[in-house]
């Protein structure tokens, strides 16, 4: 039957992740590394500051970032990452000379089959960390216990 929803059947939520890096392109200014995630249709998110200078580390770290946090909260989900190549190394099988950071993401994966990772070009993660990076600069950060808009 049309519209007709099975038991065990739903779709499991879709969780965004992004990370951005404060100063990347300047040697002169240190760098703050913040990354966050926002689960579709839940209004449910989080951003933290983490360690990483480089682009790829803080894309690893923002999907362990959501998987830490939500595994315990749902029975599957699939992180969607805007950087192909850490999701397109972090599902190939075997990885020349991977980084620690790399390693630690494949392990939690396969200790996590209910999780899935999927690349996505347009990430609305992406607004939800721009927002509170940028409410950091002028001193007014929204709450990460508050609401923002589903993507």
């Amino acid at each position: 039957m049309k519209g007709m929803k099975l038991p065990g059947l739903a779709k499991p939520p879709r969780v965004f992740v992004d990370a951005k890096i404060l100063n990347m392109h300047d040697p002169f200014l240190p760098k703050e590394t913040y990354v966050g995630y926002v689960v579709e249709g839940k209004r449910k998110h989080n951003v933290r500051k983490v360690e990483a200078n480089e682009s790829d580390d803080a894309e690893v770290l923002a999907i362990m970032f959501a998987i830490e946090e939500l595994k315990d909260s749902f029975g599957r989900f699939t992180v969607v990452c805007d950087h192909e190549s850490v999701v397109s190394e972090a599902k190939r099988d075997s990885v020349k000379k991977p980084s620690d950071l790399l390693k630690s993401l494949r392990e939690m994966l396969r200790a996590n089959p209910k999780i899935r990772l999927e690349a996505l070009l347009s990430n609305p993660a992406h607004q939800v960390v721009t927002e509170y990076v940028n409410g950091l600069k002028t001193g007014t950060p929204w709450p990460i216990a508050g609401t923002v808009p589903d993507p």
